[in-house]
């Protein structure tokens, strides 16, 4: 597996830089009363014409759910901290897109049902920027309609 190039996702999926140099995947949070900073690394970052952020970050062979979680956590801070992340775009070889899925779908579905809230699109590519499908889509391509509540998750 190839690291991906960001210039080529952007211009694929038609973001803009969202820094003069560098990938855009760097964000820090600053809490001044307590003077604690906070960096997140993604592989990458552009933006859409209307300025909300997409993130890009690629999983080699070998991932972890607990290190998929924490991608997931660090999502969840960002916009709650109010960046406005538009889809988060995950990198993955072909074979791989499954077991990537089998990891986020269930920590995102539950996550949705237990605060009632909501995730960004997720959908993963592979190193080409080549869809392979997004969450909480089927192959036919239809979508979750609503989300996820405690009826429809199952133990």
């Amino acid at each position: 597996m190839h690291l991906i190039s960001v210039t080529r996702l952007l211009r694929k999926l038609k973001l803009r830089p969202r820094t003069e140099s560098g990938d855009g995947g760097l964000f820090t949070y600053h809490e001044a009363k307590s003077d604690l900073l906070l960096i997140f690394r993604w592989d990458g970052a552009g933006l859409t014409n209307s300025g909300r952020i997409v993130l890009f970050e690629q999983e080699v062979p070998g991932f972890q759910p607990l290190h998929i979680q924490g991608h997931l956590t660090r999502l969840l801070f960002m916009i709650r901290s109010g960046d406005a992340v538009a889809k988060l775009v995950w990198i993955v070889s072909s074979p791989r897109y499954h077991d990537l899925h089998k990891i986020v779908f269930p920590w995102v579905r539950m996550w949705e049902a237990a605060f009632a809230g909501r995730f960004p699109p997720i959908e993963y590519r592979n190193e080409n920027g080549e869809y392979l499908g997004s969450l909480g889509a089927s192959r036919n391509g239809k979508h979750r309609a609503k989300p996820a509540t405690a009826k429809y998750v199952h133990f």
